[in-house]
């Protein structure tokens, strides 16, 4: 299973989460709240999944180092402020918000399931791996932030 590791960019990993979340909505369907309300929640879900990435994304820019997670090892700094002093993992947090929001848009509670799923995959064969290279690269200055900044929130 290292095979994984660090070899699928995170968003097509999202990509194809959200392709079963829509199978399982066109197959399983099962609205558990009013299609108005569910449609309300998951707009706000959206809006905030794309701030924490903008926010993210404008972060690593003003850093001027790499946003591509498939390369730890060209990551030239540790990216400790804005939207990174609240989670290590801002872009990875607006997928999960996301599909999240696609769940609930489509009216699956089996598509948080797959939310659950796409963390779990995030975690082993995503974050696991920029960690080792981080801690490698970076040695107490990313223990420290690593010590002081959650994972996901």
């Amino acid at each position: 299973m290292k095979k994984l590791r660090l070899k699928i960019p995170p968003p097509i990993v999202g990509i194809a989460f959200g392709g079963v979340i829509w199978l399982l909505s066109e197959n399983l369907a099962a609205p558990f709240m009013d299609q108005e309300i569910s449609q309300i929640i998951a707009l706000i879900l959206l809006g905030i999944a794309g701030t924490i990435d903008v926010w993210a994304i404008l972060s690593f820019r003003a850093a001027q180092t790499t946003i591509d997670p498939r390369y730890p090892h060209k990551t030239s700094t540790i990216v400790s402020s804005g939207i990174y002093q609240f989670t290590r993992n801002p872009m990875y947090l607006g997928l999960v918000l996301i599909l999240t929001s696609l769940s609930i848009y489509l009216g699956t509670l089996l598509g948080l399931l797959c939310v659950l799923g796409f963390i779990l995959y995030m975690n082993r064969f995503q974050i696991e791996a920029e960690e080792e290279h981080l801690e490698e690269q970076f040695g107490e200055l990313y223990l420290s932030y690593k010590n002081s900044v959650r994972r996901w929130i």
